[in-house]
C-alpha cells in the first residue's frame, strides 16, 4: 500500500474505528450492523426501526450500542437513517448498485461499494469545489468509463469531537474535477487538507471499508 495512502488510513481510523466499532458488539448486534448495510444494497434504504426489531431481543438496547460504536446514526426519531458508508439523506454522492440507487456519506464511500460488495457500480456525484458533475462506472477497484481525470480530497479539519463523523468530516470528503481543481483546492488550506488520484483513493476507500463488508459475510 502507498505510504500516503497507509497514513490516511491509519489517521481515518483514530476518528472513525468502524471495524473495531463492529467487533466490540455482541453477535446479535453486529449482525443487525450487517442487515442495515445488507438493506441499501438491496433496497436503496435503510431497514425501519419495526424492521430491525426484528432481528434483536431489544432493539432500544441494540440501536445504542450500534450508536455508540460509531456504525450508525440516527435521526432526530431514533430511527436508523445510516449505515456506515450509506445514509437515507439524499446527498450528492449517488450509487447505483445491483438495481437500485443508495446515497453515501461522502465521495470516499461511494467509492468503496463496489469493492465491499463484489460489483459494479456507477457512481454520480459533483466536484465540491466546481460543482462539475462527476460520473464514474466502477468494477471493484478499476474504473471502466467516467471521469477518469477526478480526484478525491479530504479536509482533516473537519473533523469534530461533538459531532457524528456524519456531520462533520464526511462532508468535507469529497470529489475534485481533476488534478488542477484538486491542487487549487489543498493550496487553500495546506495545512489541512489532502488530495489523492482517484487510484489512490479507491485504494483508500477499499482498505478503510472492505474489512467491514468481510465481517459481515
Amino acid at each position: 500500500m502507498d505510504i500516503k495512502v497507509s497514513a490516511a488510513l491509519d489517521r481515518l481510523n483514530s476518528i472513525l474505528p468502524l471495524l473495531s466499532g463492529l467487533k466490540s458488539l455482541s453477535s446479535e448486534d453486529a449482525a443487525l450492523y450487517c442487515k442495515m448495510l445488507n438493506g441499501y444494497v438491496e433496497q436503496g434504504r435503510a431497514l425501519s426501526r419495526d424492521e430491525s426489531a426484528s432481528y434483536v431481543s431489544n432493539i432500544d438496547q441494540s440501536l445504542n450500542n450500534i450508536v455508540e460504536s460509531k456504525l450508525v446514526v440516527l435521526d432526530a426519531e431514533g430511527n436508523p437513517s445510516g449505515a456506515y458508508p450509506f445514509t437515507s439523506e439524499e446527498r450528492e454522492h449517488k450509487v447505483q448498485v445491483n438495481g437500485v440507487i443508495a446515497h453515501c456519506m461522502c465521495a470516499l464511500d461511494s467509492l468503496s461499494v463496489s469493492p465491499m460488495f463484489k460489483t459494479q457500480t456507477v457512481i454520480d456525484s459533483l466536484c465540491g469545489a466546481t460543482g462539475v458533475a462527476i460520473h464514474l462506472e466502477q468494477d471493484d477497484t478499476d474504473f471502466k468509463a467516467g471521469n477518469l481525470d477526478a480526484w478525491f480530497g479530504i479536509d482533516w479539519g473537519a473533523a469534530a469531537s461533538d459531532l457524528v463523523c456524519a456531520e462533520s468530516l464526511c462532508m468535507e470528503m469529497i470529489f475534485l474535477a481533476n488534478e488542477m481543481v484538486a491542487r487549487e483546492w489543498v493550496a487553500q488550506s495546506a495545512d489541512t487538507r489532502e488530495v489523492f488520484d482517484l487510484k489512490s483513493a479507491v485504494e483508500f476507500a477499499a482498505a478503510f471499508f472492505v474489512p467491514l463488508a468481510d465481517s459481515c459475510r
